[in-house]
């Protein structure tokens, strides 16, 4: 009898320790997860736009050379163009939205205006229109004075007559005005287009300022990739699905080249600069395009009208240089001369870009 009670004795010494234990280890594993929560790294402040102003203090010198280049003139105020008469008042449709055939009175003197892109398009904010950025007028050189006139005339109402359309200028913002996308204080193209937003860098202690902003708006891309974010290297395509020499974005044909498939280029930067311009006011690294070609190719003789043809075909007047350096020459591309457009009808650079834009080939 003795044994069974000592029996069910030890048998419940031996329950209580062992829910003992286990208590602790709950304590210990709420403990843990407590302590984790706690630990937990906080949430880093999300950088916002601060316009190139708040540069200056530290980079002033910086920020003196960019302002005198094109890309900080991709868009001005109004108030630096002297202009033939007052900002009118305008009947406007929107030309974002077809299915809107009801025009609006815009006051242009009073209205919420952006700025005025590339010296001829009126940027502005329409009330009640779809689109939240409008060319609402276009500015024509009259001597040395400037007329305000509609940009874009449609007869949207059908009675015959040319009506004033807003033109939806979202796409023509995206490079030459990306500070107002982005709801920056500067509106045109600025620090913050290839630097990304400039908030966290501004208020980091001096021991932080490193690594508080990027070299580039993405720091994983290397700067050929965000140049080409606006200088598109891609051909287009007529309504016919004919391949044409794109000359819009200033980097034509750059992607068939020896140097875009270099790994001893520092790319766009191995001839270009960002943020000074030369004698010439363009963004080389040398006051010409042959001195910088001299960098590498010392002493080479060739020409650069030939390796860099021009198209003097974009409706927009941007005339640039091919930048496939010769690996894709004019007279090779199999060209109609009858046509405006400079067709790309060779088999071999038909089957190159394709391989290279697979979009194209669809």
């Amino acid at each position: 009898m003795k044994r069974f009670w000592r029996f069910i004795l030890s048998a419940g010494l031996l329950l209580m320790l062992l829910f003992s234990v286990a208590g602790c280890k709950t304590d210990q594993n709420d403990t843990k997860k407590e302590g984790d929560e706690k630990a937990a790294p906080k949430t880093e402040a999300k950088a916002t736009f601060v316009g190139d102003d708040a540069c200056k203090s530290c980079h002033g010198n910086v920020i003196t050379d960019f302002q005198a280049t094109e890309h900080a003139e991709a868009l001005k105020p109004i108030s630096e163009y002297q202009l033939t008469g007052e900002l009118p008042n305008v009947t406007l449709y929107d030309g974002a939205d077809p299915d809107n055939t009801k025009p609006t009175e815009l006051d242009l003197s009073e209205a919420k205006l952006y700025g005025v892109m590339v010296d001829e398009y009126l940027l502005a904010e329409v009330p009640d229109f779809k689109s939240k950025i409008y060319r609402v007028a276009k500015l024509v050189k009259n001597g040395d004075k400037y007329d305000v006139q509609a940009a874009k005339s449609v007869d949207v109402d059908k009675d015959g007559k040319e009506d004033w359309q807003a033109a939806d200028g979202t796409s023509c913002a995206k490079c030459h005005a990306p500070g107002i996308l982005a709801e920056s204080p500067a509106k045109g193209v600025s620090c913050e287009s290839c630097h990304g937003p400039g908030s966290v860098h501004v208020d980091a202690t001096p021991d932080k300022k490193k690594g508080s902003i990027k070299a580039s708006a993405d720091s994983d891309l290397p700067d050929t990739q965000i140049c080409l974010g606006c200088h598109r290297s891609d051909p287009d395509k007529d309504d016919d699905g004919t391949l044409i020499a794109n000359n819009h974005y200033g980097t034509r044909n750059w992607f068939a080249s020896k140097h875009a498939q270099s790994e001893k280029l520092a790319g766009c930067m191995s001839c270009h600069t960002s943020h000074k311009a030369n004698a010439n006011g363009q963004l080389l690294q040398k006051d010409s395009a042959e001195d910088v070609c001299a960098t590498c190719h010392e002493g080479a003789d060739f020409d650069l009208d030939k390796l860099m043809w021009k198209n003097p075909t974009d409706p927009h007047d941007h005339i640039t240089a091919d930048h496939s350096f010769g690996a894709m020459k004019y007279e090779d591309l199999g060209d109609d001369p009858a046509t405006k457009e400079i067709e790309i009808t060779n088999p071999a650079y038909v089957d190159l870009i394709e391989k290279e834009f697979p979009d194209l080939a669809k």
